[in-house]
């Protein structure tokens, strides 16, 4: 595995360096997502899909509404399911990244979408080579659903006080830290 401080090379990564991201993310992206046994409509957002897991709607396949799952199948299933995501969020970067910065992208892919992602502020901002802007520009990026802004995606973002989570932009600016202390 390669220290979390490691630049990663952008395009597409060696299994090394998307296992070292996927290890990053299995302990970050949960804590956001929650754990859903049973698959239900999500109420939040557009769409409204069956959800299930640490937010998995249909990557796998069609899910029914009441359907269950153990935590072990769902930990295999976000597995499975972040490389698709930190190899998309790294071809539309044009820099070299730590894992960590790299992991902060790829969860806010996982939660707005590769594309979304890929045309933010904070991959422009990275791309110019401004790393601290883009780490904060996730202050204010994607905060609402179905038109609403939402605590829970401001505290994702940016973090909020009293929220002991860490935030994408406090992930970011640690991978940025992490890669200037090397």
């Amino acid at each position: 595995m390669i220290p979390a401080n490691k630049n990663l090379r952008r395009g597409a990564l060696s299994g090394v360096a998307l296992a070292a991201v996927v290890g990053v993310m299995v302990q970050f992206t949960p804590q956001w997502e929650g754990l859903k046994l049973v698959a239900s409509r999500d109420k939040i957002g557009t769409g409204h899909p069956v959800d299930y897991c640490f937010g998995q709607t249909d990557e796998f396949g069609a899910v029914k509404v009441g359907q269950r799952f153990t935590p072990e199948q769902c930990g295999k299933k976000l597995a499975e399911s972040l490389p698709k995501y930190i190899n998309g969020v790294s071809g539309c970067l044009k820099v070299d990244v730590s894992v960590k910065v790299l992991a902060a992208l790829a969860d806010g892919a996982y939660n707005a979408g590769i594309a979304a992602v890929c045309k933010s502020p904070m991959v422009r901002k990275i791309n110019a080579g401004d790393m601290r802007g883009g780490c904060m520009a996730f202050e204010g990026w994607y905060v609402r659903s179905a038109g609403v802004v939402r605590k829970g995606l401001i505290a994702r973002r940016s973090g909020v006080s009293g929220d002991p989570r860490k935030s994408e932009r406090d992930l970011c600016l640690e991978g940025i830290n992490d890669a200037l202390a090397q």
